[in-house]
């Protein structure tokens, strides 16, 4: 996770900043992790379907390894509360064109991340954004997210799963526009600010 952060620092080049990082599942984990080794790039967090660790049973790397076309579908079908079987295929096509060494990697990465015993260094305001129905990073997790960090608010998203942001766009969408005025009126005038 520390080479990711390092990585999205280094690609954020020249941006005005600080920035407001989004991060998404496995994302979540990468901008929370920007926010604690590289602290001046970050104004504010939106962490979606994540936590502060993410765990993987090992069962699923094993599934990687022995079907990997399989496990695309299994995670691909539990990232949706009630998902149109169009975007379903087009996400399991998309999750296997990535490759088995790309989601051994994920998965890996994943496994290994825990940053609770950091989340109070983390000094900017986050919006914890979680699907009801997640199984793949469930609402303990974002609660447990939450808890920890010293200026979050959370919201969990009735009759979603792991993809909140595309099974309910529009409270999504009103959630991070709230989140996104209220940080903007706490750091004032200064439009290099976020």
């Amino acid at each position: 996770m520390e080479a990711l952060a390092d990585w999205v620092a280094g690609e954020l080049g020249d941006l005005p900043g600080p920035l407001v990082m989004v991060g998404h599942s496995l994302g979540g984990g990468v901008a929370l992790e920007l926010a604690l080794s590289h602290p001046h790039l970050v104004t504010g967090l939106v962490l979606l379907a994540t936590g502060a660790r993410l765990p993987v049973p090992a069962h699923a790397l094993e599934r990687v390894r022995v079907d990997f076309p399989a496990e695309c579908e299994r995670v691909v079908r539990a990232s949706w509360h009630d998902g149109p079987p169009e975007l379903l295929g087009r996400g399991v096509a998309a999750m296997q064109s990535l490759g088995q060494a790309t989601l051994t990697a994920d998965y890996t990465a994943a496994a290994a991340f825990d940053a609770r015993g950091r989340l109070d260094e983390v000094g900017v305001p986050a919006l914890v954004v979680c699907g009801a129905e997640d199984p793949l990073t469930p609402v303990w997790l974002g609660e447990e997210l939450a808890r920890g960090l010293p200026l979050a608010q959370m919201a969990i998203i009735p009759g979603t799963a792991h993809v909140p942001q595309l099974e309910e766009p529009a409270a999504v969408d009103l959630l991070l526009a709230a989140y996104l005025a209220r940080l903007e009126l706490t750091l004032g005038e200064d439009p290099g600010a976020g």
